[in-house]
């Protein structure tokens, strides 16, 4: 009687000590969850990858179908196209569109956001033709579920309107970038910073289509409002004062180019290191903007510090991870580039992307709230 009195004792201490278990690897998965997003929004990849790949650790462990596992795979996949490796970044959007599927059902809004993270890492691959359909079921669902005005769309309709501008679409780029620009504006407790990604994207549109006149304004104003949010140095800023530049070198404004694009040069070095491929991508902004004032020499050394930098990447020339460009000069097409966060809402994030003899696009992530 003992001994059986003694073993369910045993089995009674076990069964009562399981919820502590799970109650700390919940708090340990939510501490390393949180601590990398965070790292990742401030654009501190490396420890974000880190914490995230921590997190994913402790997820594993609530099951292979838990709807948590899917929320870190999803944001690690974010980490690692901001790293340049979208071909990884790939099978975790995957891996995690499918557990939400699976556990929340296709309709579910958790499962828009990761439509919207898959369809984002084919573009950073430079595969708009298989993101278009992606955005659109996106769009399609969250127009069903909240509305055609609700702040959710203004992230997707970004999205989808630059692979219409990517794939020649420009003048339903056009109206879908107003109409997400309409939405940012209106939205209840909207901040100035939700704007940028609409600006900037508008923007590049009215670039690439020589319509300089349209496209400053809209550069200028995503600038002001990223300096005052974001501060000076961070990667972003370098976003917006290198696309400035580069209008600037398309009118022939050479002086006006040079200042903006080596400030733009130095913050990515020291937010993303001498080596990292954006820093090459402006490198040889920099050089065509030096040739044209005459100074060759220089020209030539930026250009082959942007050359030796794509080597280190060790891809088809021009082109880093599956396809995304390491530097987009004339003719080359994509850049994965680092994110940050919005305010608080449907747009937490942002990433930009590289076309042509633009300087970049961005679009936007859908928040995990």
């Amino acid at each position: 009687m003992n001994l059986r009195a003694g073993r369910w004792l045993a089995v009674a201490a076990g069964l009562a000590f399981v919820p502590g278990i799970a109650a700390a690897q919940e708090s340990r998965w939510q501490a390393d969850h949180a601590a990398g997003w965070t790292a990742y929004k401030e654009g501190r990849f490396a420890e974000a990858e880190k914490r995230l790949r921590a997190a994913e650790k402790e997820a594993r462990g609530f099951g292979a179908n838990d709807p948590r596992l899917a929320t870190t795979l999803d944001r690690l996949a974010w980490v690692l196209c901001a790293e340049g490796k979208p071909g990884e970044g790939e099978r975790l959007a995957k891996s995690a569109l499918s557990i939400r599927e699976m556990a929340l059902g296709a309709e579910h809004p958790d499962v828009v956001k990761s439509l919207n993270t898959l369809a984002c890492v084919y573009d950073m691959e430079g595969r708009p033709e298989q993101a278009e359909p992606i955005y659109e079921r996106a769009v399609a669902q969250t127009e069903k579920a909240k509305g055609k005005d609700d702040p959710a769309l203004a992230s997707l309709l970004d999205n989808l309107a630059t692979d219409d501008h990517i794939l020649g679409h420009n003048a339903a780029a056009e109206a879908a970038y107003k109409r997400a620009l309409v939405i940012r504006e209106q939205a209840p407790g909207g901040q100035p910073i939700d704007l940028a990604p609409t600006l900037f994207n508008l923007a590049t549109l009215y670039l690439d289509q020589g319509k300089y006149a349209e496209a400053e304004p809209l550069y200028k104003r995503a600038l002001t409002i990223r300096e005052n949010v974001l501060g000076a140095d961070h990667p972003d800023v370098a976003t917006s004062l290198e696309a400035l530049g580069w209008l600037y070198v398309k009118q022939g404004k050479d002086a006006e180019a040079e200042p903006l694009l080596r400030r733009a040069m130095a913050t990515l070095d020291r937010a993303l290191g001498p080596d990292h491929p954006h820093v090459a991508r402006c490198c040889t902004k920099l050089a065509k903007c030096c040739r044209a004032m005459g100074r060759g020499a220089e020209a030539e050394k930026l250009d082959t510090r942007a050359k030796a930098i794509q080597e280190k990447h060790q891809h088809p020339p021009g082109r880093s991870e599956r396809g995304a460009a390491a530097h987009p000069a004339e003719g080359s097409r994509w850049a994965p580039f680092a994110a940050r966060p919005l305010a608080a809402g449907d747009v937490a994030k942002l990433v930009t992307r590289g076309l042509g003899s633009s300087p970049h696009r961005e679009w936007a992530y859908v928040s995990q709230t």
